[in-house]
């Protein structure tokens, strides 16, 4: 989670490799805890299947669902409630500064160039010269929509022998597995100062 959490927050995409502890981990709790294994295969399941139709409808990245998906294999009681909870604080606090100072309330213009060197920018719309083209709101493709409208608007400009300026709408995209990977790291800590028994009860 560290290492997806890191990730997330330089450039909003994640690794495949970087889940695969996480699902090894899933795999042997439900293994070695045939007592709960009904109840965690059900939770993994219930909120796997609601994540991953969010990350369906572009409400959120697949990195995103699958994180959500490896929180809820966590065989200590009331999982995933704390760590959830955790990463609902740190979400508010980061996203509460973000609007305070003006990052992420609005929509911001910025050039091509910048919007392809800042992986953080969520894109919603080209504006060529003037004219504002709508991209898609799935958080999921929309980086890869907007370069392909911006390579056409480049070559149309390009057959009429004239130049544009190509801007890019964009709204901060928030490194929502940064924020889960948060919760984990302060549910862990919580359960090494006040419950160590039960982070070491694991056969």
């Amino acid at each position: 989670f560290l290492l997806a959490g890191y990730q997330d927050a330089r450039e909003r995409l994640v690794s495949d490799y970087y889940w695969i502890p996480g699902i090894i981990g899933a795999a042997l709790a439900v293994i070695f805890l045939p007592s709960m294994d009904l109840i965690l295969v059900a939770r993994i399941t219930l909120i796997g299947v609601i994540a991953f139709a969010f990350a369906w409808f572009g409400f959120i990245g697949q990195a995103d669902a699958i994180a959500l998906a490896l929180v809820a294999s966590d065989p200590t009681p009331y999982a995933p409630i704390p760590v959830l909870v955790a990463t609902g604080v740190v979400a508010i606090v980061h996203i509460g500064y973000l609007y305070i100072k003006g990052i992420a309330s609005k929509s911001h213009l910025v050039t091509l160039s910048e919007f392809r060197s800042q992986a953080k920018w969520i894109p919603k719309a080209l504006v060529v010269d003037g004219e504002r083209r709508e991209i898609t709101n799935d958080v999921n493709i929309s980086r890869e929509l907007a370069e392909e409208h911006a390579k056409t608007a480049d070559e149309d400009t390009a057959e009429a022998d004239k130049k544009t300026t190509t801007m890019v709408e964009v709204q901060y995209g928030v490194p929502q597995v940064t924020y889960i990977a948060a919760g984990v790291v302060i549910y862990v800590v919580y359960l090494l100062l006040f419950h160590p028994s039960l982070f070491f009860a694991f056969p």
